[in-house]
Formats: C-alpha cells, structure tokens, sequence
C-alpha cells in the first residue's frame, strides 16, 4: 500500500494528543493519538483546531498538538530512525542530566527520531517539532529493532503465540488502578477497547480502535475454546450490540478497563459474553489485523 495525497501530512507533537468529535474542548473525546503517530489533514479547520484522519479514525485535534509536513517529508519521516519509549513515565530534558529543564513528557508507545548523539547513559532525540533534547537510553529502543522482535509473534506457532499472549496480558495486568476514561487510548487513561488495542500495539500489533470493529477482525472464537489473549465482548446477542470488550486471561479471568483498569472473574462481573475474537496467529492475512512493521503509518512498504 502505498500512501499518497494533495493533503497535508502531519505527526503528532505531544505524548498524547486528544481526538475529539467536533472542534470543542466540550465535545466527545472520541480517541487519543501517541508522539510521533503520522496522521493526515483533511483540510477542515475551524479556529485552532485541525480536522485529522489517523490510521483507523477521523477527529478534531488542536492545532499545537501536531507539525505539519510535506508529501517529502512525509516520505523522509517514515525512513528515519526512530526510538520508541518503552518506560511507562519518562521526560525528555534540555540536556543529558536528571537536572536539567524538562521540555516535554514522554510515555510509552511514543515515538521521536535518533540523533545518534549519545552520552553517559543518555540518547539526544529529535522532537517531531524539530527540537533536540535527551532522554535515558534505558527509556527507549530502536523502534524498527522494536518492531522487528515482535514480528514474530504474530505466528500461528503454539509456543510463540503462548509467549505473546503472556506478553500481552501481562501488560495489561500492569495497568490495574489505571482510570477509565472514555477515548482514552494512552498509558495515562484508558476505556475498553482504548486498553486491548495499546496492549497488542506495544507488542507489534495494531487493532481497529473501537470494540464493535474489533469483533470484526481475527478469528471467532466459540464459547469455551476461548485462550489468554482473546478478545471477550458483552452487550446484547439479538440484536448484536458490542458495548464492553475485555482481554481473557484463562482460568475464567478477564482484565479489562471498566470504571479503572481491574481484573475480574466472569463469575464477579456478571454479565454474559456475547461473541469472541482470536487475534493470535491472525495478523497480516487478510483478517483485518496488520503487524506495525506492514503499516504504511509506521515504515515505508514496498513500492513507496
């Protein structure tokens, strides 16, 4: 797939940017979008807010929480090497020093360009506004090694579909206590889904944003076959309405994002499951799940 457009190219400035349904700070955050992340102006602009399309959603962003960039430098972006924050917190400062003035947050999933400048323990980072700073290199990887390492993961194989299943659910357990917050989709806040799609995100895997296009993709998965890694939804059989989506942990455990970040029983939450999803073994074949390394908004793709 190759990208191309007569429309603004733009990447996200801040560690994490709020979508929004129309351009009001009163109006429905519908989605957050991560440093880094390359999305694509649809020209629509109304005061400071810019009308953007990331990978798999439309929304109304603030004007300072992107950079705009050319065709070209769309192209020169995607090629450059990149780290990815894997720390939960981190702050990328003015200078190599624990001292020295922070010029912004940095969260895990972020992304920001490579120097190649180094120092005792610290890397210099490119900002996607063009400003320079440094953060601990124990903070960040090398966001195409990253990626590389979690390309396998996406196999059929039973051993390496149980390791990123692990993998996977054992990041979200790490988010217990998080609040709930709806379109939150950062480790600062999540709702449901928010919560399953960065959870397979950090492990090189990209899902649709919202819970009723996420029971779309991968492979149905009976009652009771379910495996760790799965997709649970709830909501309603007839009609079928998805209102509530959870990772299954095996043993009749869920961890899922409702009110806050928490790990429930079945039996404790209460409310039935309506259809299931495997997301393991199905990545980039067509079923609707793509690996970050075949997406167009992360590296270039053959042809481009």
């Amino acid at each position: 797939m190759i990208l191309t457009s007569i429309l603004t190219w733009a990447v996200v400035t801040l560690s994490s940017t709020f979508m929004r349904l129309n351009p009001d700070y009163e109006a429905p955050l519908e989605n957050q979008m991560l440093m880094g992340a390359l999305v694509q102006t649809t020209g629509e602009t109304n005061r400071y807010w810019v009308k953007v399309t990331a990978e798999d959603y439309t929304g109304w962003v603030t004007e300072m929480g992107l950079t705009y960039l050319t065709d070209e430098e769309k192209d020169n972006y995607l090629k450059a090497a990149k780290w990815i924050c894997v720390a939960e917190y981190a702050r990328i400062r003015e200078k190599p020093s624990e001292g020295s003035a922070p010029l912004c947050d940095f969260t895990m999933g972020d992304l920001v360009r490579q120097s190649g400048k180094s120092l005792d323990g610290w890397v210099e980072v490119i900002l996607p506004d063009g400003r320079s700073g440094w953060v601990l290199k124990h903070q960040v990887m090398d966001f195409r090694s990253w990626a590389e390492s979690r390309s396998g993961l996406s196999t059929d194989e039973p051993v390496g579909r149980s390791f990123c299943a692990r993998e996977i659910t054992s990041l979200a357990c790490s988010f217990v206590g998080t609040p709930y917050m709806w379109g939150g989709n950062s480790i600062k806040h999540f709702d449901c889904s928010g919560l399953v799609k960065f959870c397979y995100f950090m492990n090189g895997i990209i899902l649709p944003r919202n819970g009723r296009e996420q029971k779309s993709v991968g492979t149905p998965v009976k009652d009771g076959e379910w495996q760790p890694g799965d997709l649970l939804f709830f909501g309603s059989k007839k009609p079928l309405k998805i209102t509530h989506v959870a990772l299954y942990l095996g043993d009749g455990k869920i961890v899922h994002s409702s009110q806050k970040v928490r790990i429930n029983t079945l039996t404790e939450y209460g409310r039935e499951v309506v259809c299931a999803s495997r997301i393991l073994g199905n990545i980039d074949c067509g079923k609707g799940v793509k690996s970050i390394l075949k997406s167009p908004y992360y590296f270039p793709q053959d042809g481009e």
